[in-house]
């Protein structure tokens, strides 16, 4: 597997637990779904630049 995919399936983990988390713990998980949407984005970087 390549770092790509790897940034991807971990953005995509953590962007659906931000939304998860927002319905309780707002600040929490809106910070984990910002990160997560980072790396979704980076992931798109490194899936488009192929070593």
């Amino acid at each position: 597997m390549n770092k790509g995919f790897v940034i991807f399936v971990i953005g995509i983990i953590m962007f659906m637990l931000g939304i998860y988390l927002s319905t309780s713990w707002i600040v929490v998980g809106s910070i984990i779904g910002i990160s997560g949407g980072l790396l979704l984005g980076l992931s798109s970087y490194f899936m488009a630049m192929k070593d």
